[in-house]
């Protein structure tokens, strides 16, 4: 039997949407990474909001729910909604930014990288004033990767949790928070209860060949990336090529780029504990690039 997401869980993983104040003419898009929701981009997006900022945050399509709900997505469906948001956006700010965090990030370079994001779009300037990129993949920190265009016709999923250690304390909480339950309702002691968890938190090969596709697509773009860009990486982030940052940002096309690290995060970065001290670097970039 699968494990289920409470309803008010489900609910605070849905899109959010926060009014501007005294800087509602920017506006900032908000994306989340893959199998995540935009719940783990609300306190970037309930920040900037504070701060005035028109914000948007949407939900990437079949999102938001257990990892094996991603079965039949495609990287084109998440493109699509990311760039209808921003469509909307920029119909109502003149400046624009994206946010986005790993899968997220992605999104944002091939944003940025389209014809009509870029510097100048028809010999106006565009909207776009910059791109905040977020523990984005030059490839992700697993050999087996290599594998899953082919494995794809054969094995139906990822088993991620397998072989995790249900001792640690970080690893419980982050799955009582992600599940919505409590101690109480899961009893992370009981190996009946390990092995239901094991089996039903699956994610879909055909999701990561797409992430994979997606990937690979935008390493090909980034030459043709010229909006500022501020790349935020994680010391502890064992998710993604510990160079990606690095990589990424000596390979866009961006006069104005540059690499923060945060010694003390992992992957996700909004999240970790260092994320204040991040938000007012995201802040700081967004307030002197709006300015121009």
């Amino acid at each position: 039997m699968d494990l289920k997401i409470p309803d008010d869980v489900r609910q605070s993983q849905r899109a959010f949407s926060f009014v501007g104040g005294q800087h509602a003419d920017v506006g900032v898009l908000c994306l989340h990474g893959f199998t995540g929701s935009p719940a783990e981009m609300r306190p970037l997006g309930e920040y900037l909001a504070e701060r005035g900022y028109t914000v948007e945050g949407p939900l990437l399509p079949k999102h938001g729910g257990m990892p094996h709900e991603l079965k039949g997505a495609t990287w084109r469906s998440w493109v699509a909604c990311a760039r209808d948001a921003l469509n909307a956006l920029a119909d109502r700010c003149p400046h624009i930014f994206i946010a986005g965090l790993s899968m997220g990030g992605l999104i944002a370079l091939h944003l940025a990288a389209s014809e009509c994001y870029r510097t100048t779009c028809n010999g106006h300037p565009s909207p776009l004033r910059g791109i905040i990129v977020m523990a984005a993949p030059m490839m992700l920190n697993d050999p087996r990767t290599r594998f899953v265009r082919f494995a794809r016709y054969f094995v139906p999923y990822y088993y991620p949790l397998k072989g995790a250690n249900f001792n640690d304390p970080n690893f419980r909480a982050s799955l009582h928070q992600r599940l919505g339950l409590n101690s109480d309702e899961l009893n992370l002691d009981d190996p009946r209860v390990q092995k239901q968890i094991v089996q039903s938190v699956r994610i879909p090969v055909g999701a990561i060949h797409e992430l994979l596709e997606l990937n690979r697509l935008v390493m090909r773009e980034l030459p043709r990336v010229t909006t500022p860009a501020l790349f935020i990486q994680g010391r502890k982030d064992q998710v993604i090529a510990p160079d990606s940052a690095e990589v990424i940002a000596s390979r866009v096309g961006s006069k104005d780029k540059r690499v923060v690290w945060r010694d003390k995060s992992g992957h996700a970065l909004p999240l970790e504990p260092d994320a204040p001290e991040m938000f007012e670097t995201i802040a700081a970039f967004i307030s002197e690039h709006s300015a121009e």
